[in-house]
């Protein structure tokens, strides 16, 4: 049997933005540091905008000039080779390890990936066997043919994702479905988000 790459197109579009948005973030924060270091106190106007004047502000927008143009290129280039890319990698099931690498990244950076658009950022959605449910009664009816009148919603916790409710194989919800008589779905959701942004 093949070995399915875990990798998908948009990760590597969302890895190559977060990338960008690293290194411009990061020489904004250089620059600021440069800026308090380099005033001369009681001189000068004490307004501090994290910006330096000269040949330094000139450097230092350079490099953001480039991380733009890096940036832009890297994702013109991942946007051809998408099609390809996608063939390759996409099966339709949940690789383990991209999940829960994914899990781990919305956690702490959740909130940024969804704010930037990013691709890596997670989309809340019910699950069943690592795959979306698509919620409309009739494909419900038939990607949960053994659905109860009670439903179990497995909810994660920080930084995780649906599939670890799986564990040495031990399915911890269909061991709760034979147990309880429920039928179990598993919410998969952004977990660096506010709870009051995921609740609503």
């Amino acid at each position: 049997m093949p070995r399915r790459n875990p990798l998908r197109p948009s990760d590597l579009h969302g890895a190559a933005r977060l990338a960008s948005d690293a290194t411009a973030g990061l020489t904004d924060l250089v620059e600021a540091m440069h800026e308090r270091i380099a005033r001369i106190p009681g001189f000068g106007s004490q307004t501090l905008d994290g910006r330096t004047g000269g040949i330094t502000g000139l450097v230092y927008k350079s490099i953001r000039g480039v991380t733009r143009v890096a940036g832009g290129s890297i994702e013109a280039l991942l946007a051809l080779l998408t099609p390809a890319l996608a063939s390759a990698t996409n099966d339709g099931v949940a690789s383990p390890q991209r999940e829960a690498i994914l899990a781990a990244l919305n956690g702490v950076l959740g909130d940024y990936l969804a704010a930037s658009n990013n691709p890596l950022a997670t989309a809340m959605t019910l699950r069943r066997d690592g795959k979306a449910l698509a919620l409309e009664r009739a494909a419900l009816r038939a990607q949960l043919p053994d659905a109860g009148q009670r439903v179990l919603v497995l909810l994660h916790g920080l930084c995780m994702n649906d599939l670890q409710w799986q564990r040495k194989g031990h399915d911890h919800g269909a061991a709760l479905a034979r147990e309880l008589g429920v039928t179990p779905v598993y919410l998969r959701y952004n977990s660096g988000l506010h709870v009051s942004i995921n609740g609503h």
